[in-house]
């Protein structure tokens, strides 16, 4: 079974207000927050880590890199509003921009998912505009 370098669990519910869609809730650790999956995809919107600097978001990320590694999916950031988290991505976990923006990024596993993604978007990815729907 995989392991995190902290050895934490990846815990998920469902969403308990359907007006804010239909991904769901998890929690790694101090960490929790809102992801999904597409057909070519994994996607998180959001990430908190409660107790900064303990290492457990680097967990988080162990985790969906590892099920979209798994799955032959990549792995999606998306509607990013803290410009400081995105340069992070960009600069230290190995995501590429997805948009012009500064939105939304990609860390490529699936080099033929991603070309399709680009060509044609995806369920939450709008054609040609790589923008959330």
């Amino acid at each position: 079974m995989f392991k995190t370098t902290h050895n934490l669990q990846f815990e998920i519910a469902d969403n308990p207000n359907p007006f804010l869609g239909a991904h769901k809730l998890f929690r790694v650790g101090t960490c929790k927050g809102q992801w999904g999956c597409t057909s070519d995809s994994y996607y998180i919107l959001t990430v908190i880590n409660s107790v900064k600097g303990n290492g457990h978001l680097d967990d988080v990320f162990e985790w969906f890199e590892n099920s979209a590694k798994r799955d032959n999916k990549n792995l999606l950031v998306l509607e990013i509003i803290n410009k400081d988290f995105y340069t992070h991505l960009l600069q230290k976990r190995g995501f590429i921009p997805l948009d012009e923006g500064g939105n939304n990024c990609i860390k490529v596993f699936y080099r033929k998912q991603y070309n399709k993604l680009l060509r044609d978007g995806n369920e939450i990815i709008k054609k040609g505009t790589l923008t959330c729907v």
